[in-house]
């Protein structure tokens, strides 16, 4: 009795030992059978845009600062901020009280040395009367006509301090724009003190802009992005103030003078825009584009496309399969043979052998024309461009053609094919932009569907 509970006992740990053994098998088959889901883009045509940002200051093309030519008083002050003017159009006075005493002063001068004068032109004409009749001596005629030399001076010396006073009354009392614009800024008020003199001690008395209805930009480009901007170049810019509109311009100019701030080395680039609506306004901050390059109706594809790598492939079998991408241009027996080449390759690899790498080429030397960033497969110019034995000889024209066109970067595109299968395309890379990138000679993947990434469930 014993003996047949400890059999039956035996039998029930078998069976349920199998059991665990079975649903383990199952679930792992069901694993092994599930497929993963992926997030796919659409291969389409579009526009492009390859920029350089930065940002800058908005001012007027060309202003003019006003300066006192004289000291004085101000007397009036006849315009205000944002008020148009015209050339010769008064903008203030200077109290002229002291001024014109000063020319009463100087007029009587005048008159005096005139006096002066017309005395010793009749003092000469009375020693040259004498002189002829032999009654006066040449030492006297002489001194006569110094005399009147030196009464002549004074008088043109009188006549220069009127106009002096003068002018200062009639010209620089009355201060006036000198060219067609608007206010900017009006430093001085009625009854300050203006000092007046050299650039360095005059007072500043108004900023006149002569146009706003073009304003420029100086923004600061650092020394990585420099070599992409020119003259000419279109910009593109916003300002804080009204965010959704978006103004153009053109660069006008590259400073050469660096500015280093925190080890980073700028230039200024001065950009011209329009501002026919008045609304850009001097001191704006503009936030720019500069457009290094743009191409409409081009392939583009998400660049997140290219980040994809295939979680459920070891790196040989991704290896393999970008490798294989690489030969699309050969036919079916330099395909059999460049992969024959391959596997030997990665096998000496894998075994260490370094006498089988050699003989066989070398891994890395096989996939540095296959992988993304080279121009096609081993020992040819690209797809479709074999030359030679097709074991890396090329002809002379080939050579030739190869050294005159720069290379095309390649990268990988994934993607399921009709079979269900993941599918690896090497294709060619141009401009791209924050989202997109442009694919070369690529029109045969227009509306293809490519893996972005693995679907998150």
């Amino acid at each position: 009795m014993k003996k047949w509970k400890l059999l039956t006992a035996a039998v029930a740990v078998i069976v349920t030992a199998s059991a665990i053994v079975l649903l383990s098998s199952g679930s792992k088959a069901h694993a092994g059978t599930a497929t993963q889901s992926y997030d796919f883009a659409t291969i389409s045509r579009g526009t492009i845009e390859s920029v350089v940002t930065s940002s800058g200051t908005l001012s007027v093309v060309s202003s003019v600062t006003v300066l006192a030519q004289m000291s004085g008083r101000l007397e009036s002050v006849k315009v205000d901020y944002n008020d148009h003017v015209r050339a010769g159009q008064v903008l203030a006075t200077i109290n002229t009280d002291l001024l014109r005493l000063k020319a009463r002063e100087a007029q009587a001068s005048v008159d005096k040395a005139k006096a002066t004068y017309d005395l010793q032109a009749l003092a000469l004409q009375n020693a040259q009367t004498l002189f002829a009749k032999q009654l006066l001596s040449e030492y006297d005629l002489k001194t006569a006509q110094s005399e009147l030399d030196v009464g002549k001076a004074e008088l043109r010396s009188a006549q220069a301090s009127l106009e002096e006073i003068e002018t200062e009354i009639n010209q620089y009392a009355i201060i006036t724009s000198p060219i067609d614009g608007i206010v900017l800024e009006r430093s001085i008020d009625a009854g300050q003190t203006v000092v007046g003199g050299s650039s360095a001690t005059s007072s500043s008395l108004f900023t006149i802009a002569g146009n706003l209805s073009s304003m420029q930009i100086e923004a600061q480009v650092d020394e990585l992005d420099i070599g992409s901007i020119h003259g000419g170049q279109a910009v593109r810019f916003t300002v804080e103030a009204d965010p959704g509109v978006e103004y153009t311009g053109t660069v006008k100019q590259i400073r050469l003078v660096p500015d280093t701030s925190n080890n980073v080395v700028y230039y200024s680039v001065i950009i011209l825009a329009g501002n026919p609506t008045g609304t850009l306004l001097p001191g704006m901050t503009a936030d720019v584009e500069f457009i290094k390059q743009k191409k409409d109706n081009v392939l583009i594809v998400p660049s997140a496309a290219f980040r994809f790598s295939p979680a459920t492939m070891s790196t040989a079998e991704i290896q393999r399969a970008t490798f294989v991408a690489g030969l699309s241009g050969l036919t079916e027996a330099q395909k059999s043979e460049e992969l024959a080449r391959f596997d030997a390759a990665w096998k000496a690899t894998e075994a260490g052998t370094s006498a089988e790498s050699k003989s066989s080429g070398g891994l890395s030397s096989l996939m540095g024309v296959a992988m993304p960033g080279a121009g096609g497969p081993p020992g040819f110019g690209g797809p479709g461009q074999m030359g030679g034995n097709g074991r890396g000889t090329t002809t002379s024209a080939t050579a030739a053609s190869a050294s005159a066109t720069p290379a095309v970067a390649r990268k990988t595109l994934w993607y399921v094919d009709e079979a269900g299968k993941l599918a690896v395309r090497l294709v060619g890379v141009g401009a791209s932009d924050d989202s997109g990138t442009e694919l070369i000679d690529a029109d045969d993947l227009e509306g293809s569907r490519v893996i972005l990434k693995v679907k998150v469930q």
